[in-house]
């Protein structure tokens, strides 16, 4: 209804009414009365009659209306407080955006999604878009883009929203646009629900269904009445019923018959009254074979603490009785020989030692280590040595007699145990070991030569236990290791004195890297031809606070058999590049600082990044560093170097080959080494210059660098003529104490040396 028509209906309705009403009113008085006075009058009355009738018609009309009026803002009213406890009842929030002036109403359930109190809420659009994780953010804005221009039917998305507390809360908004007569979007309404609990349940029962999926563990699911309801895969693998054959059925019908009613009794006891019970168990596989599980069976609640199924978890544990068995085995065997094991070993001594005492004889142990066995598993790979390995102790087992027993250590290491034996029958036995290791062995058709060396410690009289007697063998071993392998030693008490000087350096050492007692000093290096100094080698030294300065030779050896060279190793590197950027910045000129690599260090994985990441802390140009590598740290894998090389070069520092002569690299691997020097070993400079056969490699080694575009560093340069000689053959760079001895760096000297004079011919 249009209220301008409805209005102007009245008003001509009330027109003709008045105009009637005056027409016929005249009409009337004038038929009645005529043109006498009492028509004058009556004419004078009609018009308050008139007006009187009209005043009446109009109260009736505006107190209807106005009562009508008062009807519709009462329910209108009404309807807002209605809608008002609605939307402050509703935990979503409702929004309304006005497309035309972009300005969102939103509710106080909006609010709470903002973690807003509610006054704080203001009709910007940019309150919701400033708040949209920025991931988010581009596919939520397409979204509603998408909807406002008709390509979806509806705006449905998810998205997260920043909270007040600083979190991002998940929302699940949907809405609809309101177009106009000519399908222009007028404005668009929806609500927005926090499904950040719901989102966690979801993940969560997704997980608990992916792990109920996967476990290896079968998984058994009743009602309350003892019916399964549901199986999981493991549960077939393990019993070999499919799901169909047992949903609906009940779990008796897995049982082996093993366990009587009294267990069965103890485990609903357990159920009924902790709500868990868990122990072995033996049941019946569809197979008909019975074997053991494991099973754990719990009680579920609903939330109304009301029982409502039991889950039942449960291992087979058929492999486990069975590694039971071999473990039995395996305590006292070797798995791979089957020989006596360590543990069995013991045994076995403390048997052979306890007859000698009771017979006042004697006996002896022999530790035996294969050796270089390390390079047949690196060459030939573990299958060939595991081949290996079971045919020396073949071959050891067949030299022995029924006084002897033959044991395995662990990786290469052997024992045999001699019982009631003179010195002379060990020393027998172990001539009669190592030459069994001539003849070659056949592992996969191919001939492998070994050698084994030999500790021999002699019960009663090195040793009353057997710990003291494995020891003093191990101390003979490693003796017989020292002189050269493929021998064999006998235990003296001075091995042990040295064994226990390794240790106690070995502590030491530990506690000073600890302790921060380690120091670098800096040898210089001279540029032979000028006398300028050039660089300087970084050394480690070791300042003990009782001790004093240990000797390098003393510390290095152990630092390096136990694996503390690398953290030795690394810590120096940081403290030269720290050194060479602080010389820099005091304006000292120098081309480069040499760090060594121990092979260790070197052969191990992500040297590079080691590297790089001391040059971005010290703030270091990479050329500025040099890293010296020995020669028999390249080779012991030389396409593992190669790549390692490779990687430090296009990291931009510089590279040398350390002892250089002394390894046993080929022409065909170095010219292939992305390396910048070479570095000649103090061993060939020490004769120089009248020693022709170091002349001769000196000069050698020099041109041959000199051909592939290496420079030479000599080192051990200790006199005037070592190094005239050196100048002579144009040998780069130089070391040694003629141009300087190790220092700190605050004491380091940078200035040139003078040139040494011609001291004439040499001999090459």
């Amino acid at each position: 209804m249009r209220p301008h028509l409805s209005a102007l209906r009245i008003c001509l309705i009330y027109l003709v009414l008045a105009i009637s009403w005056v027409l016929l009113s005249e009409h009337f008085l004038q038929l009645r009365f005529g043109d006498s006075d009492e028509y004058l009058k009556w004419m004078s009355e009609k018009k308050y009659l008139f007006l009187a009738v009209t005043a009446a018609i109009l109260y009736v009309l505006l107190l209807r209306q106005f009562k009508r009026q008062a009807a519709a803002y009462a329910a209108m009213e009404q309807s807002e407080q209605r809608l008002n406890r609605a939307l402050e009842a509703v935990e979503d929030g409702i929004w309304d955006w006005d497309l035309r002036t972009n300005k969102v109403f939103y509710s106080p359930g909006f609010a709470r999604l903002f973690g807003l109190p509610r006054e704080s809420l203001s009709d910007e659009y940019e309150l919701w878009e400033s708040r949209l994780h920025p991931e988010d953010r581009e596919a939520t804005l397409a979204a509603h883009q998408a909807h406002l221009a008709g390509d979806t039917p509806q705006l449905d998305c998810v998205y997260r929203l920043l909270h007040t507390d600083g979190s991002y809360r998940w929302i699940h908004s949907r809405g609809r646009v309101i177009r106009d007569e000519s399908g222009e979007p007028l404005r668009m309404t929806g609500v927005c629900s926090d499904i950040t609990d719901q989102r966690s349940k979801d993940d969560y029962l997704r997980q608990a269904a992916a792990v109920f999926e996967t476990t290896q563990e079968g998984l058994l699911v009743t009602d309350l009445q003892g019916t399964i309801v549901h199986v999981n895969p493991s549960f077939t693998r393990i019993t070999g019923y499919s799901a169909d054959e047992v949903l609906g059925h009940d779990p008796s019908m897995l049982k082996s018959g093993r366990q009587d009613a009294t267990f069965y009794k103890a485990m609903w006891h357990a159920l009924l009254s902790e709500g868990a019970w868990n122990g072995e168990i033996w049941n019946r596989r569809k197979s008909g074979e019975v074997y053991p599980q494991w099973q754990h069976i719990r009680a579920v609640y609903n939330e109304q603490g009301q029982l409502t199924h039991y889950v039942a978890l449960f291992s087979d544990l058929s492999n486990v009785k069975r590694s039971q068995k071999e473990l039995e085995f395996l305590v006292h065997r070797d798995p791979l020989t089957g020989l006596p094991n360590r543990l069995l070993l013991r045994e076995r001594i403390e048997q052979a030692m306890a007859h000698a005492e009771i017979e006042r004889g004697s006996g002896a142990l022999l530790v035996l280590d294969l050796d270089h066995f390390k390079h047949i598993n690196d060459s030939l790979g573990h299958a060939a040595g595991d081949l290996l390995i079971k045919a020396v102790a073949e071959r050891l087992r067949e030299c022995l007699d029924e006084n002897s027993s033959l044991a395995r250590l662990g990786a290469d290491e052997f024992a045999v145990v001699l019982r009631s034996q003179h010195e002379y029958h060990a020393s027998r036995t172990a001539q009669r070991l190592l030459e069994a290791m001539h003849d070659p062995f056949y592992v996969d058709g191919n001939p492998i030569y070994m050698s084994v060396s030999l500790g021999v410690s002699l019960y009663p009289d090195d040793a009353q236990d057997v710990d003291h007697l494995l020891q003093h063998a191990d101390a003979a071993l490693f003796q017989a290791k020292a002189s050269g392998r493929n021998a064999y030693a006998f235990y003296t008490p001075e091995l042990t004195a040295r064994a226990h000087s390794h240790v106690q350096v070995e502590a030491a050492l530990r506690q000073a890297l600890e302790r921060d007692e380690l120091r670098v000093f800096f040898q210089p290096v001279h540029e032979i031809a000028s006398g300028r100094v050039v660089g300087a080698e970084a050394l480690v030294r070791w300042q003990h606070p009782h001790l004093g300065m240990v000797p390098p030779g003393m510390f290095i050896p152990v630092a390096e058999e136990s694996g503390l060279i690398t953290s030795i190793d690394a810590w120096v590197l940081q403290q030269a590049c720290r050194q060479i950027r602080s010389w820099l910045d005091q304006g000292i000129a120098l081309d480069f600082v040499a760090v060594n690599l121990s092979s260790r260090l070197f052969n191990r994985g992500g040297l590079m990044q080691r590297v790089e990441s001391v040059l971005k802390e010290t703030g270091l140009p990479a050329h500025y560093l040099e890293l010296e590598v020995t020669e028999s740290a390249v080779m012991q894998n030389v396409d593992q170097a190669l790549q390692q090389l490779s990687q430090l070069r296009m990291l931009g520092v510089r590279l040398a080959i350390d002892d250089f002569g002394t390894g046993y690299s080929s022409l065909m691997r170095l010219k292939k080494m992305p390396v910048h020097k070479l570095k000649i070993d103090q061993g060939f400079i020490a004769g120089l210059p009248d020693d022709s056969e170091d002349a001769a490699i000196a000069c050698a080694v020099i041109a041959l660098a000199h051909s592939m575009g290496l420079k030479v560093v000599a080192e051990g340069v200790e006199h005037a003529d070592q190094a005239a000689f050196l100048r002579e053959y144009a040998c780069d760079m130089g070391q040694g104490y003629w141009y300087g001895r190790p220092r700190p760096a605050s004491e380091m000297n940078w200035q040139s040396k003078a040139e040494v004079t011609d001291l004439g011919e040499y001999k090459n």
